[in-house]
């Protein structure tokens, strides 16, 4: 299932620069205008937040490309804007920001011409960044297009590639326009098409088309992409229909409209340990604690993500070293499963905290070099990795 992101410094004129890659402006709103206005420049905006990893992953990993800069700084004025604090809530707010990072081009009106919502690599952010300095790929002009009324599919697909990149509503009502023109639904062209811009809700029509041909679409992307969209798109239905998570037979039966009955079972609960997991109640905590090593003691077949939260969350809130040693356990499971960055992470957290330093260090080398082959933000585990080498 998948699914799925200004403050600008107002005293002084400073530069931020990460390495030889883009020169970040500390500016004032008014100053960056007038600076693009001076230039002749688009504004760029990397907008971010600090609890954000791929936006992390993006400063550390392809802001400071040579290669990018040498781009984004020849090209636009570069700001980076904390979308949590001073202006940014208010600009959020106003350019519908839903996700984190989101890449923000602005003309010299302060006007949004083009815009991203995710971590790219550097090769896809310079095209990102073509894209913005070129009237007829941005989201701007292809929004007018639409609204005279061009409709022929290669306009229609290309549009609805562009508003879901940009975290923008309605792309959906697109796609189902692109949809139409075509005689065949079946094709593995159209059938991607459909996998990747159907809304992952029960209420679309595009959607329940990928359900009613379920095989065919996990034969294409693979169960387990299905999978994690469909979860996604039941969780959505859950939450909408108001079924309390500690309500486990009303989630049971929930789920049961998208799964088999042993399947439905273990989401209901995976869905009522979530609500026990992330909560602050320390009577919760309790519950917790002492509930999921019942329930994970059969090994239910639930995937690496939720053995990896379990254990992730007995790290955080115990010192006690059976249960820790329960929760390296499970780690096991969720690394035999499918091993990443993250699993190998809360492994190495955990043997560190049961003082296995030697093992500890070991998936935390292991972690950060799966993390740079991910693509994913790695920093926390150097943290760890200097703990442990001290």
């Amino acid at each position: 299932m998948k699914i799925f992101q200004i403050i600008f410094l107002s005293i002084v004129s400073l530069s931020i620069t990460f390495g030889q890659g883009i020169k970040f402006e500390a500016t004032s709103f008014n100053e960056a205008i007038t600076t693009a206005k001076a230039e002749n420049k688009l504004i760029f905006v990397d907008a971010y937040t600090t609890w954000c990893g791929p936006c992390k992953w993006m400063a550390k990993n392809v802001f400071t490309d040579p290669q990018v800069g040498d781009f984004y700084n020849e090209s636009f004025v570069n700001v980076k804007i904390d979308m949590e604090k001073g202006e940014g809530p208010r600009l959020a707010k106003s350019w519908e920001i839903t996700g984190y990072p989101t890449l923000i081009f602005i003309d010299k009106n302060g006007m949004v011409i083009h815009r991203s919502m995710g971590s790219r690599p550097a090769e896809d952010f310079v095209d990102l960044g073509h894209a913005a300095n070129d009237p007829e790929r941005q989201i701007t002009t292809m929004t007018k297009r639409f609204e005279a009324g061009e409709r022929n599919e290669d306009f229609l697909w290309k549009y609805t590639d562009a508003m879901t990149s940009a975290g923008l509503k309605g792309f959906e009502e697109v796609a189902q326009m692109y949809m139409d023109t075509q005689s065949d639904w079946t094709t593995e062209k159209n059938m991607k098409f459909l996998f990747d811009y159907a809304d992952a809700t029960m209420d679309s029509k595009l959607f329940k088309y990928t359900l009613d041909h379920r095989e065919a679409f996990e034969t294409l992307v693979g169960k387990e992409q299905f999978g994690q969209k469909l979860s996604y798109a039941a969780d959505i239905d859950r939450s909408k229909n108001g079924i309390a998570r500690d309500n486990t037979e009303g989630l049971k039966t929930h789920y049961a409209k998208y799964y088999d009955d042993k399947t439905a079972e273990n989401k209901a609960m995976i869905s009522y340990f979530n609500q026990l997991m992330y909560s602050s109640d320390p009577v919760e905590q309790e519950k917790f604690k002492a509930e999921i090593q019942l329930f994970l003691a059969g090994k239910p077949d639930l995937g690496w993500s939720f053995y990896n939260s379990a254990a992730w969350q007995v790290f955080e809130i115990t010192t006690d070293q059976n249960l820790l040693k329960k929760a390296s356990e499970w780690t096991d499971i969720s690394i035999n499963d499918t091993k990443n960055s993250f699993n190998t992470d809360t492994q190495a957290h955990i043997l560190y905290k049961l003082g296995n330093l030697k093992e500890a260090r070991r998936y935390a080398l292991s972690s950060i070099e799966i993390a740079k082959e991910e693509g994913a933000d790695y920093s926390a585990t150097e943290s760890l990795l200097e703990e442990i080498e001290k």
